[in-house]
């Protein structure tokens, strides 16, 4: 009722300034146009400010969030960097012990009783035929067991770890009976060993016949190294991996 009232006061304010009536009409319905206009400005603001707001409100979120991974990120990277240095000081352990035992061989090396050598990752002690046994037999030699004695107290001083002693010879005579003699020759020194007072459960036997050479057997030289008995330090599997906390 205000609303209509201040209308007819306003056109006859206007009539009675003189303003022509289609005038003011014309001016009253432009008006109208403009505020109808504003009106829908202001609806797209609205909905405008509505829509940015939940934009916000998901960015935060996903702020919050990269936040959270972040954090998560960043405890396993130490986790990572903590597990590499316990490996890193495991393999210098390693490596101490090695030096250690290649220290303690030393004369026998020097007394041409054995070699050392690394192969695969692993640490083999090389003993010849000739220190070992007569061409073809596999009953240990006096020699033999004064050596095998020696090596077998500096090995026993190497905690938690086991052995495979491996029997090899050159390719004469018939595959069958070089396997049958490289694992013969392998068992006599693993049943020394033991006499010795190595422990049964660190040692192990193998026989490799001809099948694992170390030089070419087309010169007497090349079948002399390769009739040979291995002692290789198996490698701790779970240390190596990183089994040994689960």
């Amino acid at each position: 009722m205000k609303r209509w009232t201040l209308g007819i006061l306003a056109a006859v304010t206007a009539l009675g300034c003189g303003i022509k009536e289609e005038v003011y009409l014309k001016d009253t319905s432009a008006l109208k146009e403009q505020i109808g206009g504003l009106e829908g400005e202001k609806g797209k603001c609205v909905a405008d400010r509505t829509r940015l707001e939940n934009e916000k409100a998901r960015l935060q979120a996903e702020l919050a969030a990269m936040g959270g991974e972040k954090s998560a990120l960043s405890d396993n990277l130490k986790q990572a960097l903590v597990k590499m240095e316990e490996l890193k000081a495991q393999a210098e352990r390693r490596r101490a012990k090695m030096a250690e035992l290649k220290g303690k061989l030393q004369s026998m090396v020097a007394a041409g009783q054995l070699k050392i050598r690394t192969d695969k990752g692993r640490m083999i002690v090389e003993m010849a035929e000739k220190v070992l046994f007569d061409t073809g037999k596999f009953k240990l030699k006096a020699e033999g067991l004064e050596a095998l004695a020696q090596l077998t107290g500096i090995l026993r001083s190497i905690e938690g770890r086991t052995f495979q002693v491996a029997g090899h010879t050159d390719n004469v005579g018939a595959d069958d009976m070089n396997w049958t003699l490289s694992l013969n020759r392998a068992r006599e020194v693993v049943l020394y060993m033991v006499e010795m007072g190595m422990q049964p459960e660190r040692l192990s036997a193998a026989g490799y016949g001809k099948f694992q050479p170390v030089a070419s057997n087309d010169a007497p030289e090349g079948r002399a190294q390769n009739r040979r008995i291995e002692i290789v330090l198996v490698p701790n599997i779970e240390e190596i991996l990183g089994f040994g906390d689960e």
